[in-house]
């Protein structure tokens, strides 16, 4: 009988050794999925807020710069080769940040490699600022597309807030000279008061195309506005610009390259000189008035749905015309709320 229990001593031993090894098998498992939910959740907050440790406070503006669109329509009685054109089309301003890591450009991300530049958004404004400062925009345009500044832009998923360095009141308000940083590759070099554009200031889109975009016109390459602000808008004497890329214009399309004159929150109004360009090249120059973003015509249209807003300066007898239904809210789209 004392054998047959020393025969069972081992086995009960090795029986101890497999539930111990089984038991801490179990607790370093339910560790590294406890590891993994923490890395998770981080993941998403970091994205869904869109900014670092490292910056300084996002500040929100006192307006709301949320945009719509409102692209002219074509008559649907006649098409005129002098239609006015209606400027860039709004791009949807909904949080993009998750699905800007996965688009490409010409098959490439185009925010490969900023993982590996260790610089804070501090310090890229700052870099950005000095050429402004300069006047020297092709440098601005070149580190606006860097990937390190892009992902920035990207990381800023609420359109009430963006990254700043300048100068500030005592209430950490944008006060003073500064440049912003705001989604969808936008920037802000000027004047602030109380947190908002104030004084001169200049504002530039960059657009960016991925290969999925199918749809928007790729011959615009830069929006700005440079000139008197208010109120966080365009308000006084200023000049709307774009910049174009006519190889990739649509075939017997028009673009306006400047409107210059007064503006009213964001719209036109006042004497306005317009230059625009055609597919083939061919520049001409207009005159307007506008009245809070409503043409004035050049006498009577010549149907109910149609009006001559905009004449020839070399030619009085030629127009730029527009739908009636679209003469309202003329102005800079993607600055007006």
């Amino acid at each position: 009988m004392f054998d047959k229990k020393k025969d069972l001593i081992p086995i009960a031993a090795i029986a101890v050794f497999l539930v111990i090894i089984l038991i801490l098998c179990a607790v370093r498992l339910s560790k590294r999925n406890q590891k993994d939910d923490v890395l998770s959740a981080e993941t998403v907050s970091v994205e869904t807020v869109g900014t670092e440790d490292e910056t300084q406070s996002e500040t929100e503006r006192e307006t709301d710069p949320s945009r719509t669109s409102a692209v002219g329509e074509e008559s649907t009685e006649k098409k005129t080769e002098n239609e006015i054109p209606a400027g860039k089309e709004k791009e949807d301003t909904k949080d993009t940040s998750l699905q800007t890591a996965v688009r490409t450009i010409s098959g490439n991300d185009p925010l490969a490699g900023a993982e590996g530049v260790n610089k804070t958004n501090e310090e890229m404004l700052v870099e950005m600022s000095s050429f402004w400062e300069q006047g020297n925009m092709e440098a601005v345009d070149d580190l606006a597309h860097l990937p390190w500044f892009m992902k920035m832009s990207a990381g800023i998923v609420d359109e009430d807030t963006f990254y700043y360095y300048g100068e500030r009141n005592e209430q950490g308000q944008p006060n003073g000279l500064g440049i912003a940083c705001y989604a969808q590759n936008e920037y802000y070099y000027g004047n602030w008061v109380n947190g908002v554009r104030e004084g001169s200031g200049e504002w530039v889109k960059f657009y960016i195309y991925y290969d999925d975009d199918t749809v928007s016109d790729r011959a615009y390459q830069l929006h700005m506005y440079r000139g008197e602000w208010a109120a966080d808008l365009p308000n006084g004497t200023g000049q709307e610009h774009y910049d174009l890329d006519i190889s990739q214009a649509a075939r017997q399309d028009r673009y306006i390259q400047n409107v210059i004159g007064t503006f009213s929150d964001g719209l036109y109004s006042g004497e306005m000189y317009l230059t625009t360009m055609s597919s083939d090249g061919n520049q001409e120059e207009w005159n307007g008035i506008a009245d809070e973003g409503v043409w004035s015509p050049y006498g009577a249209a010549t149907n109910k749905r149609e009006l001559p807003v905009c004449q020839d300066v070399d030619d009085e007898s030629n127009y730029l015309w527009i739908a009636t239904r679209n003469n309202k809210n003329r102005g800079i789209d993607e600055l007006r709320p």
